[in-house]
């Protein structure tokens, strides 16, 4: 008997033509078009954050803070609802029986499980690599089904994940990542949905630029974005050259830092503080982008 998953919004597909098909593959090497070899190459190696030395890191896709964002335009790209997802603790066998002989190839299902600490997306991408690596998958019509299992015991293996996607549409999410996923383009998002001007610094006076033009109403912004990978205090060094930057910096516009305020110690916010810098972090702009105007409420 399936279980029920609708406390956590999932619906089951109700489906009268359903495609038989089997997890394991009757043409070895499996016959593949030119699209689908391409998205199973790229899911194998190239998805961000996964156990792969060709997979580029994406930090802002594993944390934790934007996590409903970053999987939310993966979801949009995807064409997948609220009722296409569940996250699971684990994944009762009486569910992998529902999925595994046949499928309805309408219809693009997530049942997945999370590590502790893993954003959405990383499960999902971490999962879908998992189940092609150890060749738990297989290509139906222009579907890609797969289930991902791990070794609990000598004899034993435990479901961890099941899905069924089109992976072209997967694959422009993916994209969208490198080009959304930004700390410059959640910036930019947060700030147009208080109703900000936001466009690229225009500089011809002086040395250095700002990342960002901000300007609403009378008021004016200049926004500069910071990442700092692999430290955890940004060196003194680096905390002058940001002070010197920030010194009267131009006349009616205010110098705003979007920042980890972590790698702060309390003497460089002090420091940042007395040139009337505005500090903004992950959480800012986290309510900015649920619409809160943060930055006009620090401003006042």
């Amino acid at each position: 008997m399936l279980p029920n998953l609708k406390r956590f919004g999932f619906e089951y597909e109700v489906c009268d033509d359903k495609t038989e098909y089997s997890i394991y593959h009757k043409e070895k090497p499996i016959k593949l078009n030119e699209e689908m070899t391409k998205a199973i190459e790229y899911l194998l190696w190239y998805v961000p954050n996964i156990n792969s030395i060709q997979s580029p890191k994406n930090e802002l896709s594993s944390s934790l803070d934007f996590e409903d964002f970053v999987f939310g335009i993966i979801k949009n790209y995807m064409n997948l609802e609220n009722k296409d997802i569940a996250f699971l603790d684990f994944v009762d066998d009486d569910i992998v029986k529902f999925y595994e002989d046949e499928i309805c190839t309408h219809s693009q299902k997530l049942i997945l499980t999370k590590q502790e600490n893993e954003s959405k997306t990383d499960s999902l991408l971490r999962h879908i690599r998992n189940s092609i690596a150890h060749g738990h998958f297989n290509i139906v019509g222009d579907m890609l089904i797969g289930f991902d299992f791990k070794t609990v015991a000598m004899d034993r293996e435990e479901c961890t994940a099941i899905y069924k996607i089109f992976p072209r549409n997967l694959l422009k999410g993916l994209y969208s990542l490198n080009q959304e996923v930004t700390a410059e383009k959640l910036a930019q998002i947060a700030l147009q949905r208080n109703g900000y001007e936001v466009e690229r610094f225009k500089n011809t006076k002086y040395d250095f630029h700002f990342d960002f033009y901000v300007k609403k109403g009378k008021k004016r912004y200049a926004l500069e974005i910071k990442k700092y990978n692999d430290i955890e205090i940004i060196p003194e060094e680096e905390v002058k050259e940001l002070v010197e930057k920030f010194t009267g910096v131009y006349e009616n516009i205010i110098p705003v830092l979007f920042i980890n305020t972590s790698l702060l110690k309390k003497e460089t916010k002090m420091k940042l503080k007395d040139e009337n810098v505005i500090i903004l972090d992950v959480r800012n702009i986290m309510k900015m982008l649920n619409h809160r105007d943060i930055l006009a409420e620090i401003d006042e």
